[in-house]
């Protein structure tokens, strides 16, 4: 994500009704490509990005190719037919990763669907570091 989008991020953040913080991880982690990294359907954030690039997912039966897509409650994700044993390798390559998938997603990884059932709560977003968005805002209003 390049920084003038990460600033109109910041900016939407800041008129939603909820605090700016909890708006903003919000409108990051529905990404679409931060979702299929959620469901260990890419083993990195730009596998991720890539795959979603490439048009190898359908969200309610249209292709999305664009990885800043926003997914919303009662979304299902699928696998474009035809890539289905490109995403199963991902999948495989990441069996070693010990995260769990967040429960405002549910995902069957036989059929290769996944359905997006609400919006994730702030302290459902796990992060692999600490970070205080607050802060983050602040710089990006300047």
């Amino acid at each position: 994500m390049r920084d003038r989008q990460f600033t109109r991020y910041v900016q939407e953040a800041q008129t939603a009704s909820e605090s700016s913080t909890e708006a903003l991880q919000r409108i990051l982690e529905t990404r679409l490509d931060n979702v299929i990294r959620r469901l260990h359907w890419a083993r990195t954030i730009w596998q991720a990005h890539q795959m979603v690039s490439h048009g190898h997912f359908y969200i309610n039966g249209r292709k999305v190719d664009r990885p800043s897509y926003r997914v919303k409650p009662g979304d299902e994700i699928t696998v474009k037919a035809g890539d289905e044993p490109f995403v199963r390798a991902a999948i495989e390559g990441g069996e070693n990763v010990d995260s769990k998938i967040p429960e405002w997603l549910s995902v069957n990884n036989d059929n290769l669907t996944a359905k997006v059932l609400r919006l994730p709560e702030p302290g459902e977003v796990r992060l692999p570091f600490e970070i205080d968005l607050a802060k983050v805002i602040e710089l990006y209003t300047r």
